[in-house]
């Protein structure tokens, strides 16, 4: 007999996180949301392949596994929506690779949230932990505090923690644009047309962990992040609004961040704050960012792998 949901996961060698995900999975209770699982390989490594195999022989949950071979996460995901609506499904959850379920509660939340405010979609947020030898400064200014209060309508959500509801993906196809393939934000772009066509989005509190890796703990790393941020939000709404109206929202962004940045790098040079004296320089890179994505400027975000 089918379950009721889908867990999606895309990965891209990244064995080790892979592996963790499925064994947390397989520790859900699943009282209120049976579920199956698909894996959709976006590296089609044969390793990958028999990782799977060897969980899903004496595994509770159905482990399905697919692979894609059109490089980049929209594809991947496509594949996914596509796959699950060949099924019979209620809702598509998506969960990234490097992540894991706070606790065996986390898709029983989702499922309870999606009916107690009779939602399209769900979302939580996302608790990260660093790697080995990671510095604290960059862990905590990658997620930064939980904001959000449960029963909290939301027009932005990512797919790194997500439920959707059958009729959303049903009405937007494809569900992600192919013109964000290797540049991210292909879920921001995603949030804007679910928004648009009028599907609503509730935060409840069912979070899950990252682990974020050493590779990325790194003033770089941060400034590629907050200019790639920054195009992916203009180029969304370049896409989806009016052109004038898009031009203005990009303008108000773009002041909007600099002056948070102004904030955030005085007061962490004043205080020696080097998580605010990053988070400050971010901004500004995400400011950039925004005026540079209305030139048509992309950044590709997959060209480095990090995580195991």
């Amino acid at each position: 007999m089918q379950a009721n949901n889908l867990v999606a996961i895309i990965t891209c060698q990244r064995p080790q996180g892979l592996l963790r995900l499925i064994k947390a999975l397989q520790q859900q209770k699943t009282e209120e949301s049976s579920f199956d699982i698909l894996i959709v390989d976006n590296a089609c490594q044969p390793d990958i392949a028999k990782l799977i195999s060897s969980q899903a022989v004496n595994s509770h949950v159905s482990i399905y596994y697919e692979q894609e071979s059109i490089p980049g996460i929209v594809a991947a995901r496509n594949k996914c929506v596509s796959w699950f609506l060949k099924q019979q499904y209620n809702a598509l959850v998506f969960i990234d690779d490097d992540e894991w379920p706070a606790n065996e509660n986390w898709l029983n939340k989702l499922v309870q949230a999606q009916k107690k405010y009779q939602s399209d979609i769900v979302t939580s947020h996302v608790i990260s932990v660093g790697e080995q030898d990671t510095p604290g400064w960059a862990v905590k200014l990658i997620y930064g505090k939980n904001k959000f209060q449960e029963g909290q309508k939301l027009t932005t959500f990512y797919t790194n923690n997500l439920l959707i509801r059958r009729p959303v993906l049903q009405q937007l196809q494809p569900a992600f644009d192919q013109r964000f393939a290797m540049t991210g934000a292909s879920d921001y772009h995603f949030a804007l047309r679910c928004r648009k066509l009028g599907f609503t989005a509730y935060y409840t509190d069912a979070p899950v962990i990252e682990e974020f890796p050493t590779s990325r703990a790194n003033l770089k790393w941060f400034l590629r992040r907050g200019f790639r941020s920054g195009i992916g939000y203009s180029r969304s709404h370049l896409f989806e609004e009016r052109f004038i109206i898009a031009i203005l929202l990009c303008i108000f962004m773009f002041a909007m961040r600099v002056a948070r940045g102004c904030i955030k790098l005085l007061y962490g040079i004043v205080t020696l704050n080097r998580t605010r004296v990053t988070e400050g320089l971010f901004r500004f890179a995400s400011a950039i960012g925004t005026l540079a994505g209305l030139f048509g400027t992309k950044v590709n975000e997959y060209r480095v792998i990090h995580g195991k």
